[in-house]
């Protein structure tokens, strides 16, 4: 798969969210906001160490269409990964 040169639906991303790195995601991909906080903020799935520099900043500088204040509602509100993918060792087992 190719971020920098093709677009991809969330699903599509979230069904391989440890095939990429976050930020060629943050930095190549249109995600909501609900996948910014989900994912790209969240600290389960942030592995390599660039990845875990990612900031809300960082956030709104890549997703411009994502504004701060609904950044931050999301931020507060999310409470679980009802929506998340396994960690990273129950996929990898899988393989």
């Amino acid at each position: 798969m190719e971020l920098h040169n093709k677009k991809y639906d969330r699903q599509t991303l979230k069904n391989n969210i440890y095939l990429f790195n976050l930020v060629d995601i943050l930095k190549t991909q249109k995600v909501d906001v609900t996948f910014a906080v989900r994912y790209l903020l969240n600290s389960k799935y942030q592995l390599a160490e660039n990845e875990k520099l990612i900031t809300p900043k960082m956030v709104l500088f890549y997703q411009p269409h994502i504004n701060k204040f609904e950044l931050l509602d999301e931020m507060l509100s999310y409470e679980s990964d009802d929506d998340s993918v396994d960690d990273f060792e129950t996929v990898a087992c899988r393989s």
